[in-house]
């Protein structure tokens, strides 16, 4: 029931408005020619006047009604010299909507031929009278149709702006997960494979190193697990504003280091971040860039030292992770350079952060990352 009074209240409002200029106009006289306005002419202009409360919902009957009443108000001589015509010129300039150009056009030429019909058939004083009302009555006409076309342009515009919107939303959601996926299974991999090789070549001389890796691999695995877990969460919610990045951050790189020794590189930690708490962003991101450059490290250079830096600055928080091996390219150049999709999905990340990422081989060899990301609202 409400919804039905919000959508008919505008129209309510505005037939009503128009039939009391229209009926109250024509009604309160003098009339200089005419018949006096009776019971035969005042249902007339009330069913004229009232057209204009359904022309926007079905617009050709509404007008269709509206142009033959008026017209009809004229054939029979009721006065002109009043705002009879309201209703039907108000009821033309609604009727307008984006593509009915040919219907306009017809009933543009309706309207003409109606007045000029009636005007001769009323056969009242003044010269032609009702023909200027027609003129108006057409060119509310097309005023709507013209009207009609620049709403109908703009909301096609707004529509095509929000699909944009939305497909660089999805874009960008796609793009994260992907970095996400790749960062975990990527790291993830990257432990097992070197814990399994480990296993194989101790296997039958050293069956303790052997168990040891393969217990490091059943963590390095239950950890990809939980963090594919939470990414698969995320795909399944149904509200995206919800959606979020698996919580990870400084508070664990850690425990990630730990999985890096136990893949056999050494990994110094010198972390300083303390303070207020780290902007969500800049913490993921910082983990992220630590975990992507020591799985480079376990990847590319094996049997490298590596150690993990993160200062904290006042405008600023600075991840530096460096390793004292080298990955040699065909090229003759560290091959971590080009490597995978790993630097560029770390720079990505960087990059939304609103931060800088250097990377490079080490002119005493191995391989340097570091990123600089801005603290908004800290610091000086």
């Amino acid at each position: 029931m409400a919804a039905f009074a919000l959508r008919w209240a505008r129209p309510a409002a505005i037939a009503a408005v128009v039939e009391l200029i229209t009926v109250g106009g024509t009604g309160a006289g003098p009339h200089r020619f005419g018949r006096p306005l009776d019971l035969w002419g005042l249902p007339l202009l009330v069913a004229a006047a009232g057209a204009t409360a359904f022309a926007r919902r079905w617009a050709a009957p509404s007008l269709a009604i509206s142009l033959a009443c008026t017209a009809a108000y004229v054939a029979l001589g009721y006065p002109t010299d009043s705002p009879f015509f309201l209703g039907v010129a108000v009821t033309a300039y609604l009727s307008g909507a984006p593509g009915a150009r040919v219907r306009t056009a017809l009933f543009a030429v309706a309207t003409l031929a109606a007045f000029g019909a009636a005007s001769l058939l009323g056969r009242a004083g003044g010269g032609n009278p009702g023909l200027t009302e027609a003129a108006i009555a057409v060119a509310a006409l097309l005023a709507g149709q013209v009207a009609a076309e620049w709403q109908g342009r703009a909301r096609r515009r707004t529509e095509e702006a929000r699909e944009e919107e939305a497909l660089r939303r999805l874009a960008e959601e796609r793009l994260r997960i992907a970095r996400d996926l790749h960062d975990v299974v990527s790291h993830s991999i990257a432990m097992i494979n070197v814990q399994a090789s480990a296993a194989v070549h101790v296997m039958e001389e050293r069956p303790e190193e052997a168990r040891a890796a393969l217990v490091a691999i059943k963590a390095a695995s239950r950890d990809a697990l939980r963090d594919l877990r939470g990414i698969l969460g995320l795909l399944r919610q149904i509200d995206a504003g919800e959606s979020r990045s698996p919580a990870v951050g400084l508070d664990q790189v850690a425990s990630l280091a730990e999985g890096v020794r136990r893949a056999g590189v050494p990994v110094a930690l010198d972390v300083d971040a303390g303070g207020a708490p780290l902007p969500a962003s800049v913490d993921m991101t910082a983990y992220r860039v630590v975990q992507e450059a020591l799985t480079n490290v376990v990847r590319h250079a094996p049997g490298a030292a590596a150690s993990v830096t993160v200062t904290r600055r006042p405008d600023a928080l600075v991840v530096a992770v460096e390793d004292d091996g080298r990955a040699v390219g065909a090229a003759g150049r560290d091959g971590r350079q080009g490597a995978g999709h790993g630097l560029a999905g770390m720079r990505e990340r960087v990059r939304a952060a609103g931060g800088k990422l250097e990377t490079g081989p080490l002119p005493t060899g191995g391989f340097a990352v570091r990123a600089t990301l801005p603290l908004h609202g800290e610091g000086g």
